[in-house]
């Protein structure tokens, strides 16, 4: 009877947020707008830990490699910035962790209303620009001219939606790519969903700075059990571990923890790159005395991913070929007070 009735409840919770979230897209929709420069979206159907983070930094190297200049859009979860602001240093508590691994790269913009950020992308230097969006998917007021679906390990046409799984919103076709990243050679390729085109990426964990000695490892990301694993997969070793929430914002207590479980191992601590840009100013706050091995995620195309490119370029050419940036900035500075 329990779990029937709770059963029930995550119903009617599910029921409710998809009422929320669909009113949401409506009343956005109706005063969206175009950027003044094409748009990619980098988003999922799904939430946490599908892989937008490194399918975004892949879109804007193959973009930069051919010609564009990349400005990658993002709303900066975690950060205290909420006004629309040009990434000019590496603090992740002020931008959001995933924000400052993007600066790391590319011109980034923050800010909770993307459309808004659109809009100091011509004080960027660079020509022919391409704004790339971070989880935009859902972000209703600025119009895409180029979506991608990120998912991962659990496809997201047999997920369900919140609370009981993980969907965010109903799966639907106006987008224009689906960009699947694998962990195992397992895997079985699908061509396509509902005529979507479906590309096939593996994903590698890849040691930044430090060494592959055994140590703690520490993990605050949406799925940290197959952070943990392929971490030490890579690593070749087996040591301790220590989770935390995803975008955790890491205080002299949590620096302590980690010192006392990682002094076995002489202080070396394994980490993603999302978390060493918050550990690392900490590390050296404190004068800790933790040795930071940083790990991040790579991913590289199985197959020919040649036919996503030419349609991302073909619309990119469109929008630049049609659409007027500077009528598009004048229609901004209607709806836009700086």
């Amino acid at each position: 009877m329990y779990i029937n009735f709770f059963s029930f409840s995550q119903l009617i919770t599910g029921s409710i947020y998809l009422l929320g979230q669909k009113i949401d897209e409506v009343v956005r929709s109706k005063t969206a707008k175009h950027a003044p420069y094409p748009t990619v979206c980098v988003g999922n159907f799904q939430a946490g830990g599908t892989g937008k983070t490194p399918a975004t930094l892949w879109v804007a190297k193959q973009l930069k490699g051919l010609g564009y200049s990349p400005v990658i859009i993002i709303r900066g979860y975690g950060g205290s910035v909420s006004k629309s602001t040009i990434v000019d240093r590496q603090d992740a508590y002020a931008y959001g962790d995933e924000t400052v691994l993007h600066a790391q790269h590319f011109p980034t913009i923050v800010g909770k209303n993307r459309l808004e950020s659109t809009h100091l992308a011509h004080t960027i230097p660079g020509d022919k620009k391409v704004l790339i969006m971070d989880d935009g998917l859902q972000h209703y007021q600025l119009l895409k001219d180029f979506s991608i679906v990120c998912q991962k390990n659990l496809r997201f046409e047999a997920d369900a939606m919140l609370p009981i799984g993980r969907l965010r919103q109903i799966p639907h076709t106006n987008v224009h790519a689906i960009l699947s990243q694998i962990n195992e050679a397992e895997y079985q390729k699908v061509e396509s969903w509902k005529g979507i085109p479906e590309y096939t990426f593996a994903r590698e964990t890849v040691l930044r700075s430090g060494s592959k000695e055994p140590g703690l490892v520490v993990c605050g990301v949406a799925n940290p059990d197959d952070c943990l694993y392929r971490i030490q997969k890579a690593g070749e070793f087996i040591g301790d571990e220590m989770k935390f929430r995803d975008h955790h914002r890491y205080s002299a207590a949590d620096l302590a923890r980690i010192e006392k479980a990682s002094k076995k191992y002489e202080y070396r601590v394994h980490c993603t790159a999302k978390d060493a840009v918050k550990l690392a100013p900490l590390v050296e706050a404190e004068n800790s005395p933790l040795r930071l091995s940083v790990w991040d995620v790579e991913i590289q195309p199985v197959g020919n991913v040649q036919p996503l490119l030419d349609a991302m370029v073909a619309k990119i050419e469109e929008v630049y070929k049609n659409r007027s940036q500077k009528e598009s900035q004048k229609t901004y500075k209607k709806i836009i007070s700086f």
